[in-house]
Formats: structure tokens, sequence, C-alpha cells
């Protein structure tokens, strides 16, 4: 390495001090390290090809750095070395690598019209997210072929924590995966905020080089530029729209977790995940305790602080470079990324053993008078009553039927017509066949046949709806992947070509 440790502090007279390195620099360039390596050399590829191509620096020049930055590739991170904190940054730290293998007069032009930050923070926040869309395709996924298992089990459903109407695990899973999708959208939109390349911003002015901003983002595989210098360096609001997307699914994630937390209990009984996601008790021995879904609402909570922590980065900062936005903002951002494929692929594992009773919740259907909403409707249908006075009619009867200590498949004729003449003054012809038809859990869901209703025609219509929509954003996704790995291909190729010249 060269002698002169220094890369750019000759405006400094002192060098940086113990407690400035310990608690500033060393953890930055750790955490840089770690998250930035690759796309770093990647940017310092493009970087020097588009400088050779606008003629701004020679090929042998280029041929030079190139072969260094390759050098550098294979090494890896242990090439960099250990942090000295007089060469002070990450980004210098490889600069003075470079300008180990080839000299600071060729190492040197890979600043020219540039500095920091890159687009490091997009390179990478891109490529996590659609990884995070991949993991969340895949718990689609699980609970489309769960809805096809259950289109035929029949559940209570509630509203306010009580029993509310009948319908089906099929219909309740489906309204899982349409939540979903909208949160797949929302990534997608965060990833498209993302995918805009900044190089060529200088330091906020651009440059007064003919730098090709477009063939950049090009070769970086881009879809296009952040227009405005200044905002190249002071945005971060794509950072905040994927926080907000992450901490949006995780509340969908936790939300199921929470019914089939409650459903597993065994008060509910409904379901039972399988031993090989479960916990035990080290002093209890009959414990099988469903872990996985406390994680998952834990998780939950961190995207919500996570989001929290990157807002109130930016709340009443300038808008300019700065640490905020340069550093503060990618830790918060970067752990909801990690925690939402962590949870995403613990759920989907999770689902993917759960047994479900269908004795159990066809049996909770029939007890608690969820039907009840049919029968008024029956009513109303067959009589002259108004739906209120239906309604008042049927919530007279369920008082005196739990007064008798009865449940909904006891109910008859002659109790309707009872509570009829109690609420009206006069007996209403209804015979028990109509009754029972109407109270019956299966009845109940046939007869609730609307588009994204729970009968069984809605409910394969919107499954293969949903799949289909599935294979569309997953197709989005592979073509997205691809355009990136084109880039790359163009990019290693063009190295490989220059290199050895």
């Amino acid at each position: 390495m060269t002698e002169n440790r220094k890369i750019s502090r000759e405006r400094l007279e002192g060098q940086p001090g113990a407690v400035y390195t310990e608690t500033v620099l060393k953890p930055s360039y750790d955490f840089m390290l770690e998250h930035y390596f690759e796309a770093l050399v990647e940017t310092n590829k493009a970087w020097t090809i588009g400088l050779l191509e606008t003629g701004i620096i020679e090929q042998t020049t280029a041929a030079s750095l190139l072969t260094a930055i390759r050098s550098l590739e294979s090494d890896g991170r242990a090439g960099m070395g250990e942090f000295d904190p007089n060469v002070e940054y990450f980004y210098s730290t490889m600069e003075r690598y470079l300008i180990g293998s080839v000299g600071e007069d060729v190492a040197g032009e890979i600043n020219i019209g540039r500095t920091r930050p890159e687009p490091l923070v997009r390179l990478v926040v891109r490529e996590r997210l659609l990884i995070a869309e991949q993991a969340l395709c895949d718990l689609r996924a699980r609970l489309l072929s769960m809805a096809e298992e259950h289109r035929d089990t029949i559940m209570p459903i509630g509203t306010h924590m009580q029993h509310a109407q009948v319908s089906t695990l099929a219909h309740y899973l489906m309204g899982l995966v349409n939540a979903f999708e909208r949160d797949g959208q929302r990534l997608s939109a965060a990833y498209h905020r993302t995918n805009h390349c900044t190089l060529g911003c200088g330091a906020l002015a651009g440059s007064s080089y003919p730098i090709d901003r477009e063939r950049v983002s090009e070769l970086l595989g881009f879809e296009g530029l952040v227009e405005n210098t200044n905002d190249c360096v002071a945005a971060g609001d794509y950072m905040l729209e994927t926080a907000a997307a992450l901490a949006n699914m995780q509340m969908t994630v936790s939300r199921l977790c929470e019914d089939f937390y409650i459903w597993h209990t065994q008060e509910f009984g409904y379901i039972s995940i399988g031993d090989d996601y479960s916990g035990s008790s080290s002093m209890m021995p009959q414990k099988k305790n469903p872990y996985p879904f406390e994680y998952a609402r834990t998780a939950g909570a961190h995207a919500v602080g996570e989001m929290t922590s990157a807002y109130t980065t930016l709340h009443n900062t300038n808008y300019q470079d700065i640490k905020d936005v340069e550093e503060g903002l990618a830790p918060p951002v970067f752990r909801s990324l990690a925690d939402a494929v962590r949870i995403l692929r613990l759920v989907e594992g999770t689902l993917s053993t759960v047994e479900v009773d269908k004795e159990a919740t066809a049996a909770q259907a029939a007890k608690h008078f969820a039907t009840c909403t049919e029968l008024a409707a029956a009513i109303h249908r067959k009589s002259d009553f108004s739906f209120r006075t239906a309604h008042r009619v049927v919530g007279n009867l369920v008082l005196k039927a739990i007064r008798q200590g009865l449940d909904a498949t006891d109910v008859d004729a002659a109790l309707v017509s009872e509570s009829a003449r109690e609420i009206v003054g006069d007996a209403l012809d209804i015979d028990d066949k109509t009754v029972r038809k109407a109270l019956h859990p299966a009845d109940f869901v046939a007869a609730h046949a609307i588009i994204g209703g729970p009968a069984a025609d809605a409910i394969n219509v919107a499954i293969d709806s949903a799949r289909h929509r599935l294979d569309l954003d997953r197709r989005n996704i592979a073509d997205r992947r691809r355009i990136l790995d084109e880039a790359g291909e163009e990019r290693n190729s063009l190295v490989s070509r220059l290199a050895t010249h």
C-alpha cells in the first residue's frame, strides 16, 4: 500500500481522534463493509466504463483501474485490510486498495465528477426488496393452497371477537391473500421508487465533465435517473416508502398470526401446527407452544419501530447531503428488510404444517346464531315485513332462545312465530324447513354467492383470479431480476474485455 495514508484530509491538520474513531468512523466503516462492498465494486466498474466511453480517461487508465477492481473483487472484503482511521472512510479504504495496486495517478481518476453518497443504498435496497417480494409471493402461494384445500371448511367468522356470520376458512384466507397482494404492490412501488440512479450528481451540482449519467445508470440496471442533482444527495423519501411498505406488510402478517394464535388455543381448538414449528416448556411437560405466531407479532412491532426511526431521522433535517440521510436512514430500513424476509419464511413454513379440525369449526358455526342474518332475510322475503322488522323479530328470537338454553340448531318455526307475535302482534306464516335451511351453516354459505362471498363458485373464481395475479407478480419479479442480471453481464463483459488491454 502507499505510504501516504491520507486520502482526503489535507484540509485538516489533525488526524481523527480516538473517541471519534471508536464511536463514528469504525462503526460506520464496519457497517458499510458488511452491506456495501459488492455494491461499491460494481459501481466502480460502471463509473470507470462511463469515464472511458465519454473520453474522460484513457483506455490504458481504464484497463488498469478495472484490473485493480477485479483483483479486489476476487480478494473480497478481506482485501480491504484493517481499518485505518487516517484513511477515514469505507470508500477511501477501497480507493487505498486501488492506489496500492495501480498508483494514485491512475486510481485517483475514479473520483472524477463523483462524490459520496454513491447509489449504494439504492443498489442494496432494491436487491433486498426483490427478495422480500419473492418471500411474500411464497406466502401468498401457501395461503392459496390452504384456501383450495378448505373451500368447504365451514366456520364462524367474528366481528369484535364475537361470532358474526358463517363463512369458510377459504373465504377468510382469500381476504388475507387480497391484503397481501396490496402489500406486494406497495413493495413493488417502493422498488421502482428506489431503482433510480444518482451517479453523476457531483457534490450536489453535477459535474463540469461530460458525464453520461444515463449510460452509467443503464450499466447498473437502473430504470432511470434521479434527475435533479441536489435531489440525488438529499432525497430519503424512497427509504421512508420502503420502511412504510414493510411495516404495512408486517401488520398484515401480525393480524393473520393473531387469529391463528387464538385458533390454536384449547378453547378454540380449530387448528394445530406441526411439532417442527412448536416449542416446549422446561417445566410443564404438556406444553406445545405456537411460538412462530408470537415471533411474527413481535417482528410487526419492530417494523413499526424501524419505520418510525426512519421517519424521525429525517424530521427537521436540511434538504441536502447530510449524515442523517447518508448514513442514518439505512440501518433501520436494512433491519426491517431482513426481519421481513425472516418472518415471511417462518410464517409460510408454519402454515405448511397447519392441521384444521373441521368438525370443531363446523360445530361452532352451528351453535351461536351466526346464521341469523339469513333467517331475517328469509322472513323478509316470505312476508310483508320490512327487513328492519324482520331483524327485530330475529333479535328477539335469539334472546328467547338463549334464555331457554337453546342453540340455533334447536330453533323451529313455532319459536319464530312466537317471537313475531311479541314484536309486531301477529303470527308469522313460516315453516320448519325454511327456518332450518336459513339457519343451517352450509346452506348459509351457499346462499352468499355474490362476488367475493364464501359460496363455492365465488371462492373458485377468487382463487383462480388470485393465482393469475400471483403468476403475474412472480413474472414481474423475474423480469426485474433479469434486467439486473443482464446489466451485470454487460458490465462484466466490458470489464473483461477492457481490463485485458
